[in-house]
């Protein structure tokens, strides 16, 4: 029978590195920013409900002997979106904890664990962000997918009929410009910035897929690529460069294939809600045993949804070459 270690192997071991790298989950630029710059608070209630002013008052020009027009004119009305719940869950088998501990451990597998859980949520979120809660997808976010939308997909978004404040396909009230580009040009990401132009509210960030990225840079003469360094997204190491007013960055969570997507947002109008109690904040539910075993299991949750008050100052591209 031949001994299991031999000469070196009997008295050395190997060299462990102490640092561990993720090579699975993808980080997104888009998630950082919203998360960190447009992040509500969610104080508890139903729902969250946000007011929308539509109504157009009357007025006009008036001759002599005129007077006002005394018909009372409603001009507000309020979004109504659900908040949404998510879960990682951390499983651990007790007889590791035995064993990872001391001077031999270079990794706590719980610590690690703790990291894995953190990204993976980021995850579950900047995925769904993108996407859509209809049909099988109930449960999830409201994404830019639903609000960024003609009226023509999603002809209620917030509880709201898109068409009772503007007609469908026209650009305004919730209504956001959307097209199915077949062959890409520069034009068309130009004429979606242009319709999303709006008094001094215009597009700031065009996130795209890596096909998208490669086709608006092959599009843009080598000196109209203005790169920028000051972004907040360029200083924690995202690369971006300048697109009219707005940045251009690539976002691996979007959707690509024949879902292919290319978003240009305003983020003043997107805000995140999450919840403030600690339970449903990011909050750790503890580690419980399982029943009559010694294995261990805790959870992060995570309440929040998104509302987008104003749709019509974004864009959407869809194209399966993004």
């Amino acid at each position: 029978m031949a001994l299991p270690y031999t000469d070196l192997t009997a008295y050395s071991t190997d060299m462990f590195v102490k640092k561990a790298t993720e090579v699975v989950y993808l980080n997104s630029p888009v998630f950082v920013r919203l998360h960190t710059r447009n992040q509500d608070k969610f104080l508890g209630g139903l729902a969250i409900r946000r007011t929308i002013i539509h109504g157009e008052l009357n007025g006009g020009a008036i001759g002599r002997g005129e007077g006002a027009i005394l018909d009372y004119v409603p001009i507000a009305t309020a979004l109504r979106v659900d908040m949404k719940g998510y879960l990682v869950n951390l499983s651990l088998y007790g007889w590791d904890s035995m064993i990872n501990e001391g001077p031999f451990s270079f990794f706590s597998q719980v610590e690690l664990g703790f990291q894995a859980a953190g990204m993976t949520m980021a995850k579950k979120l900047a995925t769904a962000m993108y996407l859509q809660d209809s049909g099988a997808r109930a449960k999830e976010l409201t994404g830019f997918e639903q609000w960024i939308d003609d009226g023509n997909t999603y002809p209620i978004i917030g509880g709201i009929t898109r068409s009772d404040i503007m007609a469908v396909g026209t650009v305004g009230g919730l209504n956001a410009y959307t097209n199915a580009v077949t062959s890409f040009t520069l034009q068309s990401v130009n004429t979606a910035y242009s319709n999303a132009y709006f008094g001094n509210e215009h597009v700031d960030l065009i996130p795209v897929t890596v096909n998208g990225w490669n086709l608006i840079w092959n599009a843009t003469q080598h000196l109209q690529r203005y790169q920028d360094p000051q972004s907040d997204l360029a200083k924690i190491g995202f690369q971006t460069f300048r697109f009219n007013a707005a940045e251009v960055v690539v976002d691996r969570y979007m959707p690509t294939g024949t879902n292919g997507r290319m978003f240009l947002l305003n983020t003043n109008y997107i805000e995140w809600y999450f919840s403030q109690n600690p339970k449903w904040q990011w909050g750790f539910t503890g580690f419980k045993e399982s029943q009559g075993g010694i294995d261990v299991a805790g959870q992060w949750l995570v309440g929040c949804n998104i509302v987008v008050p104003n749709p019509r100052t974004m864009a959407k591209l869809t194209s399966s070459s993004f």
